[in-house]
């Protein structure tokens, strides 16, 4: 089989497998897409090309509609990426951080049932678990806006705008402090390069007075 061929046949695999969760395969982009009036979960494979084949990197994001929309007010994407972002996202490997790895190796046709029965059970064991919990707005805030370490969604460009919608929306009574030292992050990130999205994402929660 082509690398081509071993990536479809996986793919195809695992659609019917978790075809009875709700997620829905989309070939192209080798990820499975469960929607709501809310947004989406969506359990990624992404394909890394190695010398023997492809080494997969399962991740699992969450879209929360109405914190993008707020976030698209002021973002510096363009409107039509704007029903695309994630609200967060993490490397499977990432989230259990127990330093084992979690890449799956694909070089040859023996390699399909491995491949599939691993990423099964972490599906079970894990991703549905994750999506359980995470695709919520105030275990979402808690997350983000944790003080005692860094967050787990520790997106470099996106964590402060993130942190304070999130925040507005949950009415954190750590709000005021917040915004602020998100601010101070982005006066100092990347040369203060996404301050300006920062304030116009703040000055849209002030306006919406939520």
């Amino acid at each position: 089989m082509t690398n081509r061929e071993l990536r479809n046949a996986l793919l195809e695999r695992l659609a019917s497998y978790l075809a009875p969760y709700g997620f829905v395969l989309n070939k192209a982009l080798a990820e499975f897409t469960k929607r709501s009036a809310e947004g989406w979960e969506k359990f990624q494979l992404i394909y890394l090309v190695r010398s023997n084949g492809w080494e997969i990197n399962p991740a699992m994001l969450i879209r929360i509609n109405t914190v993008e929309d707020i976030y698209h007010k002021a973002s510096y994407f363009e409107t039509k990426c704007h029903k695309t972002t994630p609200t967060v996202g993490i490397p499977l490997e990432d989230f259990i951080n127990d330093g084992k790895g979690y890449r799956f190796d694909l070089n040859s046709e023996a390699d399909i049932e491995r491949c599939y029965q691993n990423i099964m059970m972490l599906f079970k064991k894990v991703v549905v678990p994750f999506f359980s919990q995470y695709n919520d707005i105030e275990q979402l805030d808690k997350e983000v806006n944790i003080e005692n370490r860094e967050s787990i969604f520790s997106w470099a460009i996106y964590k402060g705008s993130l942190g304070i919608i999130l925040a507005k929306l949950v009415d954190n009574p750590k709000y005021n402090q917040l915004e602020e030292k998100h601010r101070i992050y982005y006066q100092q990130f990347a040369d203060g390069f996404y301050l300006d999205e920062y304030e116009g994402v703040a000055k849209v929660l002030r306006i919406m007075n939520l």
